[in-house]
């Protein structure tokens, strides 16, 4: 979901912490390594690698596309964590389509993919760009079926037999 609006739920966090960075590349880390420190003094660690992946990608979009100083909050409500990302440019982002060699563009639809939430809530001076996981982490994750005996028989060496051996104990 992305809207142009706060979070459609009533959010009361207990607990924000912010942190201000300049629009450097360098800040990007410092914004990863605040999150996953802030989270993991909170009940919500269970959340950290996603906001930590995410708030990547809205850090690196301030920085490249906004350049201007960018304030990273982090809250949680008790079970979802919410991080948003504020700068001082006036300029919607939105979802971009480039082609696959293209090393830039993929930002934004990760943060739609990866989070339960996400939106765009414009300010006075700038805007702020949100995301919201759960405080266990995000999704479940995929479930794979794989047919070990297909893939063994893909394999083309003389261990096949072994590998087989191995699998039926």
């Amino acid at each position: 979901m992305s809207s142009l609006q706060q979070p459609p739920h009533s959010y009361i966090p207990f607990a924000a912490t912010t942190l201000t960075l300049p629009p450097v590349t360098e800040s990007v880390s410092v914004a990863r390594r605040f999150v996953l420190r802030t989270l993991g003094d909170q009940v919500a660690a269970g959340a950290g690698d996603d906001a930590a992946a995410l708030v990547s990608e809205l850090a690196t979009n301030a920085v490249i596309h906004a350049q201007t100083v960018y304030t990273v909050v982090v809250s949680s409500d008790g079970c979802t964590v919410r991080v948003a990302v504020h700068d001082l440019s006036a300029v919607i982002p939105r979802q971009q389509v480039y082609g696959s060699e293209a090393t830039t563009g993929r930002g934004l639809r990760l943060v739609a993919t990866m989070s339960a939430n996400w939106g765009i809530a414009p300010a006075v001076g700038g805007k702020a760009v949100w995301f919201e996981v759960a405080c266990e982490g995000g999704r479940e994750p995929p479930a794979w079926e794989v047919d070990m005996n297909a893939l063994i028989d893909a394999l083309d060496d003389d261990d096949t037999w072994w590998h087989r051996q191995q699998l039926e104990r």
